[in-house]
């Protein structure tokens, strides 16, 4: 642990520590002499809520390392933390008697009060959205491509428990995020599902559906699962018809944009970019039956370039940039010029925040024109 984990969680530590506990515990106060030094205690901020939390036996929890900037997290939320100054000298001391128990004597009398340091600097800590590519990253590195390829018996991946000691995220963020990512634990081990496993999975399923003549709202949920039982296990199956299938009771529907975006991730990789009209037919063509493409569902996933000639689709995934956004908006602004709301939106929505949404980061670190009623944004340099 650096020394500024060790700070913090020293005065996380005296966090705990109310008035009775000093009162009951004389061990408390020969151990506070014994941590506090001003040069190692920083002092924290904390909101009404997070003390609340804290008093109810739940633990925040300090993540980083040299290479991350150090944030703390509660069960449920991240926070970063900023350090501010005060207007005035604050003094840490063990303990100090208020006026209401000064006896009226009739005479003043001067009593040594022992200062532990004085401090004209605080840590505030504010509330954040956490970058999760690291946790994409992580799970990468184990692609799961299907149980007929899995050749090591050993289980392999990372346990949520790893995840949670890596990742600089809340447990609850994690979980979210494992939710909506193509991700599924198998043997125990969390692993990213694998775009080709995932292309070759609903293809399978189309298949089906084809050579029984039905369509995805003609079968039930049942149906699906009893199928797909020879194709892969019931947990991995289950993942998949959550990622590609809106399912209300027992009537199911393909989610379009999810179906388009795996296709166009399946199709794209390989050349990097594709002849725009080449790429719309065969993406289209490869289509489960009765859903319909959309050059919007590329959003995130890709560019069409309509300056090139021939005009060109551009692999560009959301998840493959850069979480720093001014190094994001260099990319993307070279890839191409002028962007819109809608369109550069996917690319910036991760990086936002409480306090900075879309728009106003965009304000912030890129330039906005309005050609013929519609607004663009370009780089500011």
């Amino acid at each position: 642990m650096d020394r500024s984990l060790q700070q913090v969680n020293t005065i996380l530590n005296l966090a705990k520590l109310t008035e009775s506990d000093i009162k009951k515990d004389s061990h408390v106060l020969q151990f506070i002499p014994q941590i506090l030094d001003s040069k190692q205690v920083k002092l924290l901020e904390v909101s009404k809520d997070t003390l609340e939390y804290i008093n109810s036996g739940e633990c925040l929890f300090i993540k980083g390392n040299e290479d991350a900037h150090v944030i703390i997290c509660s069960n449920s939320n991240s926070f970063e933390l900023k350090e501010a100054e005060t207007s005035n000298s604050m003094l840490l001391m063990p303990s100090l008697l208020q006026g209401t128990l000064i006896e009226d004597t009739g005479s003043r009398t001067l009593k040594k009060q022992e200062v532990f340091g004085v401090y004209h600097t605080y840590y505030e800590m504010r509330l954040i959205r956490p970058k999760l590519q690291s946790l994409r990253n992580a799970l990468a590195k184990y692609p799961y491509r299907g149980k007929n390829s899995e050749v090591i018996k050993e289980a392999v991946g990372q346990s949520f428990t790893e995840l949670k000691v890596m990742i600089q995220a809340s447990e609850e963020e994690i979980i979210n995020q494992l939710q909506e990512m193509p991700a599924a634990k198998v043997r125990g081990k969390w692993r990213l599902l694998d775009v080709g496993f995932l292309f070759g999975w609903v293809s399978y399923l189309d298949s089906i559906l084809r050579e029984k003549k039905l369509s995805l709202e003609e079968v039930t949920l049942a149906n699906i699962e009893n199928w797909m039982g020879l194709y892969d296990t019931e947990d991995i199956n289950a993942k998949c018809i959550s990622l590609f299938m809106e399912v209300d009771g027992n009537s199911l529907r393909w989610k379009p944009e999810a179906v388009s975006q795996l296709f166009a991730l399946y199709l794209l990789p390989e050349l990097r970019a594709f002849d725009s009209k080449d790429f719309f037919t065969a993406w289209q063509q490869s289509m489960p039956v009765g859903v319909m493409t959309n050059e919007e569902h590329l959003n995130g996933v890709a560019l069409v370039d309509y300056d090139s000639n021939p005009s060109l689709v551009k692999y560009l995934p959301e998840f493959e940039l850069p979480e720093e956004i001014n190094e994001r908006l260099d990319i993307l602004f070279r890839n191409r010029a002028k962007w819109t709301l809608q369109s550069i939106t996917p690319y910036v929505q991760p990086l936002t925040d409480n306090n900075l949404n879309v728009a106003a980061l965009l304000t912030k670190y890129a330039r906005s024109s309005t050609i013929n009623g519609v607004k663009y944004y370009s780089s500011k340099y």
